[in-house]
């Protein structure tokens, strides 16, 4: 299976660049401990900044969270979830016989002709003939 790609060049460039600081970020720590130069300034910075940049990014969600509240109020009850499983994330029909994979002790998942299928490795009986193609290996 495959992760579709990002929608956007703009987004793609933003990730790219995202990754290739974040791996230059490492060298260079990395770099750092290879040449055993001890600055404890830069453990100064890291410890300052941690002490700043956490306390901040906690009252920004605290924030966040108290004005998602005046806009919708208290919560009064649990949200109802649906327990179908008809499609996955990407849209992609799910097949699969829940009660047999709930016993079995190992289950095979695939995507075949864009479906997403869930299947045991049991041997299965009386299944519809549509299943059986799918269904062959089990």
């Amino acid at each position: 299976m495959r992760r579709d790609p990002l929608p956007g060049t703009g987004r793609r460039l933003l990730h790219r660049v995202g990754i290739l600081a974040g791996w230059m970020l490492f060298a260079w720590l990395w770099s750092r401990v290879a040449f055993d130069l001890p600055d404890y300034s830069m453990l100064a910075w890291l410890v300052l900044t941690t002490l700043v940049l956490c306390p901040a990014i906690t009252l920004y969600w605290v924030l966040h969270n108290l004005a998602i509240f005046r806009a919708k109020g208290a919560r009064t009850h649990a949200v109802e979830a649906s327990a179908r499983y008809e499609q996955d994330w990407n849209g992609r029909e799910v097949l699969a016989d829940w009660p047999l994979l709930m016993q079995a002790r190992i289950t095979v998942i695939g995507v075949v002709d864009g479906r997403k299928v869930y299947r045991t490795l049991n041997r299965r009986t009386g299944q519809p003939p549509a299943l059986e193609r799918i269904f062959a290996k089990g």
